[in-house]
């Protein structure tokens, strides 16, 4: 608790009295954004003068809600990435039994600044949203009889956070009960998560868990095959099956989970022979043809390292697809091929359809050629592109350009923009 009230005093610290704080404390949104649009001009709004008005401004959007107990749950998630840096107004919003104060609280437990043992406390609460509250806080050997019951709990946010906290203790005698949700549970997340606390469970016998994993493999829907390939590349379950059944599904299959594999076994070191052959493979076919959300996965995920894959990359780089081209491009320019970056600006120049996405691509690679086309974006009537342009001018580590964004009409957008801005502020 010291280290967070540290980190907030730092960001209120030397403009407490300015006039763009007293508006955004006060939501004066008008006055802020007319400061805001001036001093933006003479580009005298600091990082860290950003990262405190930003915190004013989430702070007081939080405490005082939506119109709907629907928008006041949503400003609750638009905040849970910065939890941290907002303990303080989501501990005020927990203090309403209500749906959006439950995940205030959750949000809180991300954030460290709720403890699991208070977060116990709610394990018995008639309201599922804050029943979920308390499943998250049995992570102790002794709170697996409970841990087990709630796994069953009539309320999928209940038994999601009851796979996390299986998740967190990390029992073997948790498999089978784990399996079974991952295999029938009928919310998506729940078998995610399920998944995911699968992966970490030790010690079992050699090849138990991948086994399983592969039991799953075949009923499984897309999604949750990419968790399941994920999960026989972590560290636990790798060396103990994981490999092998890896190496059995780069050789066949396809779809979203077979390019998670593919690109696990690629990344991994000193292995060679026909599984690197025909993981190399299904990432070339994935990246030239098939849908797009699964080639854009697989150009995000080909190891730059092998020169078939870069020459797959190069040729989806001149295909028809400009989203696909973009992506493409941005990897071909982290490999430092030559022309890539040139070809990228050509494509955020204003007027082109993916001006957007290429502008968020040259950010992400450090090129501050493009930043006041970036910076028009912060006026576009899209509120998703005023918050891409907000998020590339943070990568590009001048996140303070983006403060105009914190008086923007939409509540939402601001305090999406507002978290945006701490979270950079929290690696400087």
């Amino acid at each position: 608790m010291v280290g967070r009230a540290f980190i907030v005093s730092i960001l209120l610290a030397g403009c407490a009295s300015s006039p763009a704080m007293k508006a955004a404390e006060s939501g004066d949104r008008a006055t802020l954004g007319s400061v805001l649009a001036t001093r933006e001009k003479r580009g005298d709004v600091s990082n860290d003068e950003a990262a405190s008005l930003a915190h004013a401004v989430a702070d007081r959007d939080l405490r005082a809600g939506g119109t709907t107990p629907e928008q006041t749950l949503a400003l609750v998630r638009d905040a849970r990435p910065c939890a941290r840096e907002l303990d303080s107004a989501l501990a005020a919003r927990m203090r309403v039994h209500d749906e959006a104060g439950a995940l205030a609280a959750l949000a809180r437990i991300d954030g460290q600044g709720l403890d699991l043992d208070d977060a116990r406390d709610y394990a018995g609460d008639p309201d599922g949203a804050w029943r979920a509250v308390g499943a998250r806080g049995l992570v102790r050997s002794e709170d697996r009889d409970t841990r087990l019951r709630v796994l069953v709990d009539p309320d999928p946010r209940v038994r999601r956070q009851a796979a996390v906290a299986a998740r967190d203790d990390a029992d073997p005698n948790d498999l089978g009960v784990l399996a079974e949700a991952a295999r029938v549970d009928p919310d998506p997340m729940v078998r995610t998560e399920a998944v995911r606390a699968i992966a970490v469970l030790a010690p079992l016998p050699r090849g138990e868990v991948a086994d399983v994993l592969r039991d799953l493999w075949s009923d499984a829907d897309d999604g949750l095959r990419e968790d399941i390939a994920i999960a026989w590349a972590s560290p636990r379950v790798w060396d103990s099956g994981g490999s092998e059944a890896l190496r059995v599904l780069a050789a066949s299959g396809h779809g979203p989970g077979v390019i998670e594999g593919a690109a696990a076994v690629l990344r991994t070191e000193n292995l060679g022979g026909d599984v690197v052959i025909a993981a190399i493979a299904q990432l070339e076919r994935a990246i030239a043809e098939g849908p797009r959300a699964r080639r854009l996965q697989a150009i995000a995920e080909a190891p730059l390292g092998r020169p078939e894959l870069r020459t797959a990359l190069a040729a989806a780089a001149d295909g028809e697809d400009l989203e696909v081209r973009v992506a493409a491009l941005a990897r071909l320019a982290e490999a430092k091929q030559p022309d890539a970056i040139a070809k990228l600006e050509a494509l955020a120049t204003p007027g082109s359809p993916v001006a957007v996405r290429a502008r968020f691509a040259l950010a992400e690679l450090g090129d501050r050629r493009i930043q006041a086309w970036i910076e028009q974006d912060l006026a576009s009537a899209d509120a998703d592109d005023r918050l891409s342009a907000v998020t590339s001018l943070a990568a590009l580590g001048v996140s303070g350009r983006g403060a105009p964004v914190l008086a923007d009409a939409d509540p939402h957008v601001r305090v999406r923009a507002a978290c945006t801005i701490l979270m950079a502020a929290r690696r400087e």
